[in-house]
C-alpha cells in the first residue's frame, strides 16, 4: 500500500474516532445484511490504550445487521454512543458511524484479535469481549 492511500486511510480513521468521541446524533443509512464470511467480526470489541498515564477503553459493537455502535470510556466518563453501519469487501472493513467520513481499511484476525486498521506500523488489536 503506498504512502498516500495509507496516509489517507490512517487520518479518515482518526477523524471518524474524535468525531465518535463528540456524540453526534445518529445516521439514518440503509443497513444491509453482513456477508457470511463477515460473521466473525460480530460482536463486541474493546481496544485500550493509555494516554496521560489513564486507560482509555474504545467499544465498537458491530451487529450481525450490519448496524455498528463506538463509545469512549476514560476514568473522567463515558462518551456518548455513535450509531452507524459496517460492512466487509474482501479484507476490507468500512465503518459509516454517525455523520464521519467513510472509514475503510485492511483488517484481519490474529490470535482472536480484530487487527484494525491492518496497516504497518499503525495497527489498533481489538479483544473480543462479548458475542
Amino acid at each position: 500500500m503506498n504512502l498516500s492511500i495509507r496516509w489517507v486511510c490512517n487520518m479518515a480513521f482518526a477523524m471518524a474516532l474524535v468525531i465518535m468521541a463528540a456524540g453526534r446524533p445518529a445516521c439514518t443509512s440503509e443497513v444491509e445484511t453482513i456477508s457470511e464470511g463477515a460473521s466473525v467480526l460480530v460482536g463486541h470489541w474493546r481496544t485500550t490504550t493509555i494516554v496521560f498515564e489513564s486507560p482509555k477503553d474504545e467499544h465498537l459493537v458491530l451487529h450481525a445487521n450490519g448496524t455498528a455502535e463506538n463509545w469512549v470510556v476514560t476514568a473522567s466518563g463515558c462518551s456518548d454512543t455513535s450509531a452507524g453501519t459496517w460492512k466487509v469487501e474482501g479484507i476490507i472493513l468500512t465503518l459509516l458511524l454517525e455523520e464521519t467520513e467513510e472509514v475503510s481499511c485492511p483488517f484481519t484476525i490474529y490470535e482472536g484479535q480484530l487487527v484494525f486498521p491492518n496497516i504497518q506500523n499503525q495497527r489498533i488489536f481489538w479483544e473480543k469481549i462479548a458475542r
